[in-house]
């Protein structure tokens, strides 16, 4: 009888440890979604705080519209103290926004692609004829669309 209380309680140990584990996988999945819906959420906000800032870097640059086409065939020192302010507040902004690409904290599927046309246009339209070396000016901008040679034709028809 003994020995049948002991494979008894030696099936029902194994059984007990075998639920055991697999709730601990099933609570290690369920922390694993959790954080990557919670990364997915502070992604989406990083992308909507970035996109805000860089639409008004935008709007501030509208009235010194006639200065930057000039400076587009004129090249660097074609603006003024003021819009060029404006100008290297946007590069800033989107170099920040290409670092954070370019170190993998962007990673959400499809976001190079919506924003690397901008990006590119940007930096041919503004930042390459506005800066003296724009290659040191926005580093991480320019990095980010030598890495992704294949964002360029989607960047072909700059405004």
């Amino acid at each position: 009888m003994k020995e049948k209380w002991a494979a008894g309680s030696a099936i029902i140990a194994a059984l007990s440890l075998a639920a055991a584990l697999v709730f601990n996988g099933i609570q290690v999945q369920d922390s694993a979604d959790a954080q990557n819906q919670a990364k997915i959420a502070t992604e989406l906000g990083l992308l909507t705080q970035l996109q805000e800032a860089m639409r008004e870097s935008l709007y501030r640059r509208v009235p010194y519209g006639p200065e930057f086409r000039r400076m587009r065939s004129d090249g660097p020192g074609a603006l003024s103290l003021s819009a060029y302010r404006v100008m290297a507040e946007e590069a800033s902004n989107m170099d920040y926004f290409a670092w954070l690409f370019d170190k993998g904290y962007l990673t959400a599927p499809g976001a190079d692609e919506l924003w690397g046309p901008r990006m590119i246009c940007e930096f041919k339209q503004v930042f390459a004829p506005g800066f003296q070396d724009p290659v040191h000016e926005v580093p991480d901008l320019y990095q980010f669309i030598v890495e992704r040679p294949e964002l360029s034709h989607l960047a072909a028809h700059c405004r």
